[in-house]
C-alpha cells in the first residue's frame, strides 16, 4: 500500500518555521508595497461525507495501491479517447469510441467490474457524439444527435433503460443545438434554438413537460447572443449581447423566472465572472484591450468598480470564502505593459477597493510567477487554494495559499532545478489533489497530494521511462479515481487508481 502513515514531526516543524514565525494578529496593518497584510487563517474544515463515511481531510482517505490499472481496452483497434468524465450514482460516465458503435456514452464501476456502453444513441457506427455531460441529482444531462431528432437534450441515470430524449425542442433533423448547460438549485438552464424564437434561454426539471422557454431576450425569430451562464447562490447569472442595441448586459434570473439587469456595457466585453458568497465578481474589457475588475450584489445599480489592470487581464478568478483569487500584472496579449515592478502574481479581492491587492510577490521582479498565456490552475481544497507557479528558482511547481502572505508557499519541488514539473489539470476530492506533473525521468504522469511535502507523490509511471501518459480528467467514482491516459504504445484509454478511506484499504471493492 502506497501511503506514509506516520506524520514526520521534524518535517512538520521545519515547514512551520519556513512559512511563519508565529501568527500575526488581525488589525489595521497597512499594505506594504501593495501586498495585503497578514491575517490569521481560518481553521480548515473537514472533507465531505462520501460512501456513507465521514473521512478526515487528507489522511482520512488515501491511494491504496502502488499502481494504476487500465480499466478496459474499449477500442482494441486504436484509442477510445475518453472525455467528459463525470460521477453519478457511484458510477463513472464518460464518452468514448469503439469500432462497433462510434462515439457514444459509456459507464464504468472500476477494474474487475462492469465497464460498458450505456446506450447506442445513434445506432450502428454512426456517432451521437455526447457532450456537455452535466450532473443534476440522480441524472446526467447531455447533448447528443440520435440521427432522427438532430442535436437535442438527453438524460441518463447510467442505464440503457434510463437514457432518453428530454424533449425535441426543435422537431426535425436540424435540432435545437442546446448549449451552456448550467444547474441552479435543482433546475437545468441552457440555451437552444427552437426555430420560431431563435436562440433563447430555456430551463428544465428533467421532464418533457417541465422543459420550457425561460425568457426571450430577443423577441421574434432573432437570436440573443449568450456568452456565459453560471449559478450564483439560487439565481442564474448570465451575459447577453443584444444585436439590435449593441449593448452587452449582465442579467440574473431567479427561480420564479424574474429577470433583472445588473450591469450594462455599451462598448467592450465581459471576460470572467465568479460568484463568491453573496457577491459576484466580474472583469470587463471596456474596449481598450485592458481590464477592470468589478463586483456586484443581486440588486440593480450596486456594481462597484474595484481596480484597473493594464496589460494582462485578471486570469482564473477563483472563489475561496467570500473573496476571489486570481493572477494579474503580466504583459498583455499584444505586448501591453502590465506591472513592471511585480509582473504576473497572485492577487486577492474581498469586494472592496482597499481589499483588492497583491497577496504575495512569489517571483520578485518583473518576470512574475504566472505566464499570461497559461492557466494558473487555481482549485480550492478545504479552504486552501492550490495552483502552479514559478518562483524563479524551482521552476513551475505546486503551491498553496490560505489567503495570507505567510500562508502562501510551495508544496513540493517535484522536478529539481529551474525546469519545474509544470503541474496541470488539478482536480480535488476528499481533501486530496490529483494532477499531472512532468519530470525528466518519467515524463508527464499522474500525481496526488494531500497538500504537504510528505504526502505528495507519483502514483504510477504508465508510459515507461521518459515517455508521457499525459493523464487528464481526474474524477472519483466509488472507491476509484478515474482518468484518461496514454500507455507506452500510444493507446489512450480509461485508467484508475484505488482511492478509499484509510481503514478500508485492503478490503474488497464493492
Amino acid at each position: 500500500m502506497k501511503s506514509w502513515r506516520g506524520v514526520p514531526v521534524l518535517v512538520s516543524l521545519l515547514s512551520g518555521l519556513v512559512v511563519a514565525c508565529g501568527p500575526v494578529p488581525e488589525g489595521e496593518a497597512e499594505a506594504v508595497d501593495g501586498i495585503a497584510p497578514v491575517r490569521e487563517s481560518e481553521p480548515a474544515v473537514g472533507a465531505v461525507t462520501a460512501e456513507g463515511l465521514v473521512p478526515l481531510p487528507g489522511p482520512g482517505w488515501d491511494v491504496c495501491e502502488d499502481s494504476a490499472q487500465r480499466v478496459r481496452d474499449i477500442n482494441p483497434q486504436g484509442s477510445s479517447s475518453p472525455v467528459e468524465l463525470v460521477e453519478a450514482n457511484g458510477r463513472l460516465l464518460f464518452v468514448a469510441t469503439d469500432p462497433a458503435h462510434g462515439r457514444e456514452l459509456w459507464m464504468s464501476e472500476g477494474p474487475g467490474r462492469p465497464t460498458s456502453l450505456v446506450m447506442d444513441v445513434n445506432p450502428g457506427v454512426g456517432h451521437s457524439v455526447p457532450r456537455a455531460l452535466t450532473v443534476m441529482g440522480r441524472w446526467v444531462f447531455f447533448v447528443a444527435d440520435d440521427g432522427a431528432h438532430g442535436v437535442e437534450l438527453w438524460r441518463t441515470d447510467g442505464t440503457e433503460r434510463g437514457t432518453e430524449l428530454v424533449k425535441d425542442v426543435r422537431p426535425g433533423v436540424a435540432g435545437s443545438l442546446p448549449d451552456k448547460l448550467t444547474v441552479v438549485d435543482g433546475t437545468l438552464y441552457f440555451t437552444a434554438n427552437d426555430g420560431p424564437h431563435g436562440r433563447e434561454l430555456w430551463r428544465t426539471d428533467g421532464t418533457e413537460k417541465g422543459t420550457e422557454l425561460a425568457y426571450e431576450f430577443a423577441p421574434g425569430m432573432g437570436s440573443a447572443g449568450f456568452d456565459r451562464l453560471l449559478a450564483w447562490e439560487k439565481d442564474l447569472a448570465l451575459v447577453v449581447y443584444d444585436g439590435t442595441t449593441r449593448l452587452t448586459t449582465l442579467w440574473t434570473v431567479d427561480k420564479w423566472g424574474r429577470v433583472g439587469a445588473l450591469f450594462t456595457l455599451d462598448n467592450g466585453v465581459f471576460l470572467e465572472l465568479k460568484p463568491a458568497g453573496r457577491q459576484l465578481f466580474f472583469t470587463v474589457n471596456p474596449g481598450t484591450d485592458e481590464a477592470d475588475l468589478w463586483v456586484t450584489r443581486s440588486v440593480p445599480d450596486t456594481a462597484t468598480w474595484l481596480r484597473h489592470f493594464p496589460g494582462q487581464e485578471p486570469k482564473g478568478l477563483t472563489a475561496m470564502g467570500d473573496a476571489v483569487y486570481f493572477a494579474a500584472g503580466g504583459e498583455g496579449y499584444w505586448g501591453d505593459l502590465g506591472d513592471p515592478q511585480h509582473g504576473s502574481e497572485l492577487w486577492r479581492s474581498d469586494g472592496t477597493v482597499w481589499g483588492t491587492r497583491l497577496l504575495r510577490d512569489i517571483n520578485p521582479g518583473a518576470e512574475g510567477a504566472f505566464s499570461p498565456y497559461l492557466d494558473p490552475g487555481f482549485v480550492v481544497v478545504d479552504r486552501t487554494l492550490y495552483f502552479a507557479a514559478d518562483d524563479g528558482w524551482f521552476g513551475r511547481e505546486l503551491w498553496r495559499s490560505d489567503g495570507t502572505l505567510l500562508g502562501t508557499w510551495m508544496v513540493a519541488d517535484l522536478e529539481p532545478g529551474h525546469a519545474g514539473s509544470d503541474p496541470q489539470d488539478l482536480k480535488t476530492d476528499t481533501g486530496w489533489l490529483f494532477f499531472s506533473a512532468t519530470t525528466s525521468e518519467h515524463g508527464s504522469e499522474p500525481w496526488s497530494s494531500g497538500g504537504r511535502l510528505w504526502n505528495t507523490r507519483s502514483l504510477v509511471d504508465i508510459a515507461p521511462g521518459i515517455a508521457s501518459s499525459n493523464p487528464r480528467g481526474f474524477v472519483r467514482a466509488g472507491w476509484n479515481v478515474f482518468f484518461a491516459a496514454t500507455d507506452g504504445a500510444g493507446d489512450q484509454e480509461l485508467w484508475s487508481v484505488s482511492f478509499r478511506p484509510v481503514r478500508s484499504c485492503g478490503a474488497p471493492a464493492f
